[in-house]
């Protein structure tokens, strides 16, 4: 997967902030908002505000009916996260299911706290990997290893810093899930997990998955010329030009090891 995978207060790598204004800008998590008294007074009254439940019900169900891009799958991922988390008595209180197009190096990712809506247990699959490149039984991985964050949100404790620590990952195990630090996934032979999508007609491979060794990569129409300098360069198109220094013409260079595109991925 993932794939490194979790988001805190804001995404896990820096894509730019969009401007706010100061008076508007995010507080410190856990530090109290002081609203001006006319902004207080027209906050609902506690015995008014929806329960929290019927706010995540009534976002899955609008999910499900609304013509949006994830509409034909989110109503199968959050049957199957409901799946999960009873077969395997996870016990999360709070799951919303996202589909968004997130950077090709990760399949999924769990956004630890709350969102900027306010909700939590946010799970992201990247729509990039929901058009037939993986196989259905992958993609339940990644949502199933996603499930296990908040999990661990909810009973466990969450790692500062490496957030697929140990804890984490014996979970992962006793379920079928191999996960290592890096948030990377295998998944073992006769695990839960796979026994699970058997017994409801979801085929996967009958071997051990092995954890992949590096992160999924998106595939690029550039290609790679050299001279005999060698002055490298790549272009999506039939490169007809010569070097300036050893005066050779670019020819289209083999694909090695290091050039191929990495397909493999947690």
């Amino acid at each position: 997967m993932m794939n490194t995978d979790i988001v805190g207060n804001g995404t896990e790598r820096d894509h730019g902030r969009s401007h706010v204004p100061d008076a508007l800008d995010e507080p410190t998590p856990g530090t109290p908002v002081n609203l001006p008294h006319s902004c207080a007074d027209e906050t609902l009254r506690e015995e008014t505000r929806p329960s929290a439940g019927t706010i995540y019900k009534a976002l899955a169900d609008h999910q499900r009916v609304e013509a949006w891009h994830g509409q034909p799958m989110v109503g199968f991922l959050q049957a199957w996260a409901a799946r999960f988390i009873g077969e395997f008595n996870l016990d999360i209180p709070e799951v919303i299911i996202a589909i968004d197009r997130l950077p090709c190096t990760r399949y999924g990712q769990f956004r630890v706290g709350h969102n900027g809506l306010g909700l939590r247990g946010e799970i992201s699959l990247n729509a990039r990997y929901l058009n037939g490149k993986r196989p259905l039984w992958e993609i339940l991985g990644t949502l199933l290893h996603e499930l296990l964050h908040g999990w661990q949100q909810a009973h466990g404790t969450v790692g500062k810093r490496n957030h697929h620590n140990r804890e984490l990952r014996e979970k992962a195990r006793s379920l079928g899930l191999l996960i290592d630090k890096r948030g990377l996934t295998g998944y073992a032979a006769n695990g839960l997990f796979k026994a699970l999508l058997t017994s409801f007609g979801v085929p996967s491979p009958a071997t051990e998955s092995p954890i992949p060794e590096r992160w999924p990569r998106g595939e690029s129409k550039l290609k790679k010329w050299a001279c005999k300098c060698p002055v490298n360069v790549r272009c999506a198109v039939e490169l007809r030009a010569r070097c300036l220094v050893c005066g050779e013409a670019f020819a289209l260079a083999p694909v090695t090891k290091k050039t191929r595109v990495r397909a493999t991925a947690p």
